[in-house]
């Protein structure tokens, strides 16, 4: 059962969050944090995560993630930092005739493009890449 400062910042936390959920940026990274720490106050209370979702009208998935952002965010701070995910530009060069024989590394395609890839959690992933240059790509790596 919620006390009423708790309905009140949960309140004042939905509000926040609908405010700003679509901003380019999302939801920052102070108010996801002060939901964790609600959600933690919570569950000693003994309200789920779910329930607590519900009320601030996220999805519960979307909880769990602020939650384990915070946590791999303590960890990092605890070890120093850590360099976030990016992009970066990369252009792909014209084929040349010495083999490649490694899957780590973008070899050529037949025309150069930019490109930006990231590693993230989910893999590399690789923005600005067609369906032509992917094939050729796949062609050589494999």
């Amino acid at each position: 059962m919620m006390t009423d400062e708790q309905k009140s910042k949960v309140a004042e936390l939905k509000a926040t969050i609908a405010a700003t959920a679509a901003a380019p940026s999302g939801v920052p990274r102070e108010v996801r944090d002060a939901v964790v720490v609600l959600k933690k106050e919570l569950k000693r209370a003994g309200t789920t995560g779910r329930g607590l979702a519900a009320a601030l009208d996220i999805h519960e998935t979307t909880l769990c993630r602020w939650e384990r952002e915070a946590r791999a965010g303590g960890k990092q701070a605890e070890r120093g930092g850590g360099r976030a995910a990016s992009f970066r530009k990369v252009q792909l060069k014209a084929e040349t005739p010495t083999p490649v024989h490694t899957t780590s590394a973008l070899v050529s395609a037949t025309t150069p493009r930019g490109l930006r890839v990231a590693h993230a959690r989910s893999g590399l992933v690789v923005d600005g890449l067609d369906v032509e240059t992917l094939a050729a790509l796949l062609r050589r790596l494999s």
